[in-house]
């Protein structure tokens, strides 16, 4: 069950997924436009060498269960990089299988040999935010600062 890069012919799997994860995040009111997400994720796995990593989980089967996209940018006030996960997903059927695991372990590597001197993870999903951020301090990682979210008046 080995990690591996995003290739173009996953992008119909991995929409699939995005649309279900979307479905329970604190985004589910907003429009979920397939056709965009597709294009944006060509986009990233054909930019693989730059800034964005893009990580997929398969079951024994060769079934995508899991995908981490992940970022690494220099700060701007600093010439230090910094590495930002951006959307970590596992089908709710093979969840506690340590896909996730794997996922950001290959996301630190990546990011380590890319030279971040720091990792984060935000949760932004709606649902099960007690799990989610255990599982962020069962990786190393802590809560620093809170989220906010607000708006705009019509």
């Amino acid at each position: 069950m080995p990690i591996r890069f995003a290739t173009l012919s996953d992008v119909p799997v991995l929409v699939e997924g995005a649309g279900r994860m979307h479905a329970s995040t604190r985004f589910r009111g907003q429009p979920y436009d397939a056709h965009k997400v597709s294009n944006a994720f060509a986009d990233l796995i054909e930019q693989r060498k730059s800034r964005y990593g893009f990580f997929i989980a398969e079951n024994p089967e060769g079934q995508i269960v899991g995908a981490l996209i992940g970022s690494i940018e220099q700060q701007i006030l600093s010439t230090v990089c910094t590495a930002n996960v951006m959307h970590l997903d596992v089908r709710p059927e093979a969840r506690m299988g340590g896909y996730a695991v794997r996922l950001l372990r290959a996301f630190e590597t990546w990011s380590t040999n890319r030279g971040a001197v720091e990792i984060a993870l935000g949760v932004n999903g709606g649902a099960e935010m007690r799990r989610l951020g255990q599982f962020a301090r069962r990786m190393g990682f802590r809560a620093i600062g809170e989220n906010y979210v607000k708006l705009p008046q019509a």
